[in-house]
C-alpha cells in the first residue's frame, strides 16, 4: 500500500515524520511517497499478537449433551489464543437431552458464549439460520458442533477474505466419507445441485463456512434441511458475492452422532431443493 504525504517546502524530514518511522523519502517540495506493507494475519500471529479480526463462531446443536463441555472448552481455548474479539453462538434446535442447559451454565460464566434456543425443532437449516442471524461480529464462521475443523487454523483460513465474501472448505488431508454409501449419497447430491442450479462446488456440505455479516444480512434463506448450505451459495451468487473454496484440515466425528443422513433428512433436503428451484423459476432475480 502506498500513501502520499505532504512535505514541508524545504524537504526537511520533520520530527512527526521521523516518529512515524519514515526512513527513506523523496525530498521534494510537493510530496513524499513511502511504502507501508500491511501485515497479514499470520504475520501478526508470528509476532505473538492476537488477530484483531472480529468473529462469531456459530455452532448449531441438537442433542449434543455428551459433547458440550469438550466442545466449549476447546473452542474457548483456541479462539482466546488467536483472536482479540470473538463470540461463540450456540443455536440449539429444541434439544431434548439437556444440552441447552449445559450451554446456559457456560454462558452464565462467560459472556463470550451466546445461547440461542429455538422453541421448536426447525432442523439443521433452521438452527444454522438462527445462529448466523444472532452473530454480531463482522465475520461469521460456521462449523459442526463436534469441531471437525481445527480452530487453530482459523486465522490462516480467514486471510482468504481479502479476495472473497463467502468461504467454504474442501477436504484435502483426510478422506471425509469413509463408507461407500456416504460417498454415493454425497456424489449424487452434488450432481443434483449442479444440474438444477449450475452450482459447481467440490463439496457443498463441507462442515466449514464463513461469510461477511454484511453479505449475510442481504440474504434470506428458507431451507430447513442441510440444503441450506447450497442455498447460501445460490443466494450469494445472486447478489454477486465472491465465493472461494479453500483447503481446510478436517477430522472425523469422534463424539456424538450425525443426523444428516437419516431418511427423513434426505427427504426434506430434496423437498427444499425443489422448492428453491421452483421459486427461482418464478422470480429469476
Amino acid at each position: 500500500m502506498f500513501r502520499c504525504t505532504s512535505l514541508p517546502p524545504d524537504g526537511f524530514l520533520s520530527p512527526e515524520f521521523a516518529a512515524a518511522g519514515i526512513g527513506k523519502f523523496i525530498a521534494t517540495p510537493s510530496t513524499l511517497i513511502h511504502s507501508e506493507p500491511t501485515p497479514s494475519i499470520t504475520d501478526t500471529q508470528r509476532a505473538g499478537a492476537k488477530v484483531s479480526m472480529p468473529i462469531s463462531l456459530v455452532l448449531p446443536m441438537f442433542n449434543e449433551a455428551d459433547s458440550v463441555d469438550f466442545t466449549l472448552q476447546r473452542a474457548i481455548e483456541s479462539l482466546d489464543r488467536a483472536f482479540s474479539d470473538f463470540e461463540i453462538v450456540i443455536a440449539d434446535d429444541a434439544s431434548t437431552d439437556g444440552c441447552a442447559d449445559l450451554v446456559a451454565r457456560w454462558a452464565a460464566k462467560d459472556p463470550r458464549i451466546k445461547l440461542v434456543r429455538l422453541a421448536h425443532n426447525q432442523k439443521f437449516g433452521g438452527a444454522l439460520r438462527a445462529g448466523l442471524s444472532a452473530g454480531s461480529r463482522e465475520y461469521l464462521v460456521y462449523t459442526d458442533f463436534d469441531l471437525p475443523v481445527d480452530l487453530a487454523s482459523l486465522p490462516r483460513l480467514l486471510e482468504h477474505f481479502d479476495e472473497a465474501d463467502v468461504l467454504t472448505g474442501i477436504a484435502t488431508e483426510v478422506v471425509k466419507h469413509v463408507e461407500w454409501k456416504h460417498i454415493v449419497i454425497s456424489r449424487a447430491y452434488n450432481l443434483m445441485v449442479r444440474t438444477l442450479f449450475g452450482l459447481r462446488m467440490k463439496d457443498i456440505n463441507f462442515g466449514f463456512k464463513a461469510v461477511r455479516k454484511s453479505v449475510w444480512d442481504r440474504m434470506s434463506l428458507h431451507s430447513v434441511s442441510p440444503f441450506v448450505d447450497a442455498e447460501l451459495f445460490i443466494r450469494a451468487k445472486r447478489i454477486d458475492a465472491r465465493i472461494k473454496q479453500i483447503p481446510v484440515p478436517f477430522s472425523q466425528r469422534k463424539m456424538g452422532a450425525s443426523h444428516i443422513r437419516r431418511l427423513d433428512v434426505i427427504a426434506q433436503t430434496i423437498l427444499d431443493m425443489l422448492r428453491l428451484r421452483l421459486h427461482l423459476l418464478w422470480s429469476p432475480r
